[in-house]
């Protein structure tokens, strides 16, 4: 058995197609018929020099869906030969044990605007257990509009998590529009619907963190985003004031204690990162949990600002916040377009240098990846930064998991 008891936040049939998918990049995928209405299995036929074959087993269980990955019968000489194989089957061997643990993998993402957006669009479709954390309060003027490759994106930080949370691109397309539009009748004239809505629900449910997680399981988003702070007028609408600022609440505490992979992602330091950092117990959370913690850095400063463009100033006010130095540091290799260069320095921005040296003062390994998007926006790649994230976490369980068993 390679990995037995991983429980998957998911139904049967769900947590079906995601390893369906999840698997087949590795190889063929064959199914099996299932032995008991409660389990699906299916073989995964490997493209590696033996031909080598994983059954993945999925059972209904109160939790969820418990994954078990093993071998069939009669192939263990062929394993065995498979550690001498070429170096592309060592390095297909290394991403197959990371593989159930990727299945397992919980990460927190704290942050606002863009940076947080690009990072959950990542992520969205290579973990089972995804939350986004955000301050809960009205943002802070902002002189652009937020937009990515596709358009423009809602301004609050939670509608942004909504859409970047959406399973498709069609959905997400579809609900940025509806999130952003601004209603035309009198008595709602100028009004975000996206506010209205998570007004309305939050009337119904008694809370902003509970209209999320209605407006969550309306739109079928794949993960959670919680408030680290629940006592806020919401900023779009008229609210009587006066409210007094609640703690965190609980589930805030929880999924940063339960984390494998906490994720500060990249964004603007007080705009985006402070008011979730400093809400109240967040930063002691942060602090106390097991998770490993990696701090992604911006690829271009704000425009028009004095921020200085290298790694380790971005990095150094955070772990500074924190009280202890990251796990990890990822920042940005390049290249960028002569056209990209350009446009933001004519706007007063500047490429962020990755500066190793001084950034280790301020965390423990730092990573140096190609992460840029193409196109004329200096933006992430949301797929290589979310790939990069799920292996540094996947990585981790990895090594906790054979240093627990050599000491047991």
């Amino acid at each position: 058995m390679i990995r037995s008891g991983t429980v998957l936040p998911a139904s049967l049939d769900q947590a079906l197609h995601r390893c369906l998918a999840l698997a087949g990049r590795f190889g063929t995928i064959r199914l099996t018929r299932p032995n008991a209405p409660n389990v699906r299995e299916f073989v995964l036929e490997l493209d590696d020099t033996f031909g080598s074959r994983q059954r993945w087993t999925l059972k209904k269980v109160a939790a969820g869906t418990e994954l078990s990955i093993g071998r069939p019968p009669g192939i263990g000489r062929l394993a065995t030969f498979a550690r001498w194989g070429s170096a592309m089957d060592r390095q297909l061997d290394r991403r197959l044990r990371l593989l159930p643990h990727v299945a397992s993998l919980k990460i927190v993402v704290i942050g606002g605007g863009t940076g947080l957006y690009t990072t959950l669009l990542g992520l969205r479709d290579r973990t089972w257990s995804l939350t986004a954390l955000v301050s809960g309060l009205p943002r802070a003027t902002i002189a652009v509009d937020p937009k990515d490759q596709l358009g423009s994106l809602p301004r609050d930080d939670a509608s942004l998590c909504l859409v970047g949370l959406t399973p498709t691109l069609e959905e997400n397309v579809v609900l940025r529009a509806l999130l952003s539009h601004r209603m035309e009748s009198r008595d709602w004239r100028d009004a975000h619907f996206g506010a209205a809505l998570l007004l309305a629900l939050e009337e119904i449910g008694g809370s902003r963190q509970a209209a999320l997680d209605t407006a969550g399981e309306l739109l079928g988003i794949r993960g959670r985003v919680l408030l680290a702070m629940d006592g806020s007028p919401h900023p779009a609408l008229p609210r009587e004031r006066g409210r007094e600022i609640a703690d965190p609440p609980r589930g805030v505490r929880d999924s940063l204690a339960d984390a494998d992979l906490i994720v500060i992602a990249p964004g603007h330091l007080e705009l985006d990162l402070i008011p979730v950092l400093c809400c109240p117990d967040v930063i002691e959370a942060v602090r106390d949990s097991h998770a490993l913690k990696v701090a992604v850095t911006k690829i271009m400063t704000a425009e028009g600002s004095d921020e200085v463009p290298l790694a380790s100033q971005h990095v150094r006010p955070l772990a500074e916040l924190i009280g202890i130095p990251f796990d990890v540091a990822l920042t940005n290799s390049g290249p960028f377009s002569h056209g990209q260069v350009r446009a933001y320095a004519a706007a007063g921005a500047l490429p962020i240098q990755a500066d190793t040296e001084a950034t280790l003062r301020y965390a423990r390994r730092v990573l140096t990846e190609q992460l840029g998007a193409a196109g004329h926006l200096a933006r992430h790649d949301p797929e290589e930064l979310g790939q990069c994230l799920v292996e540094i976490g996947a990585e981790h369980l990895l090594a906790t998991s054979e240093a627990q068993a050599q000491g047991a």
